[in-house]
């Protein structure tokens, strides 16, 4: 986060403490200190009273920031955090403990956003995880909402929580209970993100539901995945295909409209879908991925993906 310490926070002796703390942070890269001229003269005499030894390095810090906020032209997408003495504690304690996902899985949903990341080359939420500066904690199917909500209790001003759902979408544009649950952590403060479509599954490009695995048949099956048009196959059952291979091909009656028309040999093909392991899978097939992959499954896929690791980032 880029953080914006007043000139009056740089005040009494009792704030050493709380500035150490940021100051780390700011050292370590962990956020930003986007300081102005009068800020790094104010940071430098206060350093050079109370803590000579850092004091070099630290207003090295502050001018670092005066050079990124003439720079950024206002175009940076989150605002800084604004600390002033009477918040400085409280800011300190939220800017100092780990930003958190929650998701309903955290290691399928973790393979996920791990996966992108590294594919879309989004360095600081790659950093963030690596250093335990964004930790992805399980919130589960019927209890994200409370576990989400939780961990937004945590922060005293800046909450710094972010959840992503499965839209759990059988057709598009459906308003599903997903989305009412993001109505509700976003009054919590909790930054959401709801996938535009079904499952996180169905952002898996071909290179990787072809992959073989136990259940076999996966070239022929993404070859029959063709057939479908993007807002088809951005609402099918990824997992679970049409069913199970020993039964008739079926499909939820709100999907009629999408799959009624499907020629017979389409339905029998996809039945049994890619088995239910394609996360893990995705994790396993990141480093020969390009953003042109996830492009080609659909026309806003690679731009909503983006939208995503942004909102992730802005959290950190």
């Amino acid at each position: 986060m880029r953080v914006d310490l007043s000139v009056e926070t740089f005040g009494g002796a009792e704030a050493l403490p709380d500035l150490l703390s940021l100051l780390r942070c700011f050292a370590e890269g962990r956020h930003d200190w986007v300081a102005g001229p009068a800020v790094v003269a104010a940071a430098e005499r206060y350093l050079t009273e109370h803590a000579p030894r850092l004091a070099a390095s630290s207003v090295g810090l502050a001018r670092k920031g005066t050079v990124a906020a003439m720079w950024s032209g206002g175009c940076d997408r989150s605002a800084p955090v604004r600390v002033g003495p009477g918040d400085l504690a409280d800011h300190a304690a939220d800017l100092c403990r780990p930003a958190v996902l929650v998701v309903e899985d955290h290691l399928s949903d973790g393979c996920f956003v791990r996966a992108l990341a590294e594919v879309f080359r989004a360095q600081r939420l790659r950093r963030a995880l690596s250093q335990g500066w964004l930790e992805i904690t399980h919130g589960g199917g019927s209890s994200l909402v409370k576990v989400a909500e939780s961990v937004a209790g945590r922060y005293r001003r800046r909450v710094r929580a972010a959840a992503l759902l499965d839209s759990d979408r059988l057709v598009p544009g459906q308003h599903t209970d997903s989305h009412r649950k993001a109505e509700r952590l976003a009054r919590a403060g909790v930054v959401v993100h709801v996938l535009e479509l079904r499952e996180a599954e169905n952002y898996l490009p071909d290179r990787v539901l072809g992959r073989p695995n136990r259940s076999g048949g996966c070239a022929r099956k993404v070859r029959l995945l063709a057939r479908l048009t993007p807002e088809q196959r951005g609402h099918f059952d990824m997992k679970n295909g049409f069913g199970p291979p020993q039964h008739p091909p079926a499909f939820p009656i709100e999907q009629v409209i999408l799959f009624g028309q499907l020629d017979s040999g389409t339905l029998v093909g996809l039945r049994g879908g890619f088995g239910r392991d394609l996360l893990r899978r995705l994790a396993g097939a990141c480093a020969e991925l390009t953003e042109e992959d996830f492009a080609s499954v659909g026309p806003d896929v690679a731009g909503e993906l983006r939208s995503l690791l942004a909102t992730l980032t802005s959290v950190i």
